[in-house]
């Protein structure tokens, strides 16, 4: 589940770096950006999900416990 929620959260970054930076000269930006476009105009989604995994890993922790 960890692998999971790392995998989110860094795409989540990349997403929201490639966004920031599009149209400023930095061609794996803009070709990110034209391939995935939503995610660049919304990373806030899989930042979002992210977090929801991060407590719904942390509530099965502690109901494991």
């Amino acid at each position: 589940m960890l692998q999971v929620i790392f995998v989110f959260l860094c795409g989540g970054g990349v997403f929201l770096l490639a966004g920031a930076t599009r149209n400023h000269g930095w061609g794996v930006a803009d070709e990110l950006c034209r391939q995935g476009a939503i995610f660049c105009d919304n990373p806030s989604v899989i930042v979002t999900t992210g977090a929801v995994l991060v407590i719904v890993s942390a509530i099965h922790l502690m109901v494991r416990g």
